[in-house]
């Protein structure tokens, strides 16, 4: 294993709204325009109230505009995303965006809600999760964000100034190369056992992944 700073180097968050004047979405893809409308003019209230019951029992209100006011640039992001999306949703009332998540939809009363975990930005529930998010945190530099996907064994004595020497000088090009060759490579096979796991990829780099404290993280990117 390599220092830190070289052997690791975390979809984009959503959040969405419902229009307002009793207006009723009959569909994902009215769902998601609804949602646009009002994320971009920050009705975060109509947003929540978009959500499914079960979410809403998960995450409290101000949870919920907690978040999405910390988060700008992901919110921002998730709009241009979903902007360009084409809004179809299978059989399963699911719609893919960004870098390979999936929107989840659910019928309550007649309506469609959403059902996703649409303020975890940088969820690690599973091994394809933590790999998302950590291209996603590096690709925001998110040094506040990074340390999460570090093993606790490597995390010891690191802090946000060897962090940023990811993105200075000669390592900015030898990151920006990594992060390019995983974002190529994000849907590719992961081999899960027990408590690691590892996604071959490029041909001759292997991500390795670790599960602590109930999440896991990246052990090695390359």
């Amino acid at each position: 294993m390599r220092p830190p700073t070289a052997g690791w180097i975390a979809a984009l968050g959503l959040s969405f709204a419902l229009a307002g004047c009793g207006a009723r979405a009959e569909g994902p893809p009215e769902v998601l325009s609804e949602y646009r409308r009002a994320i971009s003019s920050r009705r975060w209230r109509e947003a929540y109230r978009l959500m499914s019951a079960e979410f809403r029992r998960s995450v409290s209100y101000p949870e919920f505009a907690r978040a999405l006011e910390d988060n700008p640039r992901e919110v921002e992001d998730s709009i241009a995303a979903l902007t360009g999306s084409s809004g179809e949703a299978s059989v399963e009332a699911r719609v893919h965006y960004g870098l390979g998540e999936e929107m989840a939809f659910t019928l309550e009363d007649g309506r469609w809600v959403i059902a996703s975990p649409v303020v975890d930005f940088y969820a690690q529930g599973t091994p394809r999760e933590a790999l998302r998010s950590f291209v996603r945190a590096m690709e925001r530099r998110r040094l506040d964000v990074l340390p999460r996907f570090v093993p606790n064994e490597y995390r010891r004595g690191m802090n946000e100034t060897h962090l940023a020497g990811l993105f200075e000088g000669e390592r900015a090009e030898e990151t920006e190369t990594l992060l390019q060759n995983l974002r190529a490579h994000l849907d590719d096979p992961i081999e899960v056992t027990g408590e690691r796991a590892a996604m071959p990829y490029a041909e001759r780099f292997t991500v390795l992944f670790v599960r602590e404290d109930g999440v896991w993280k990246i052990e090695d990117p390359d």
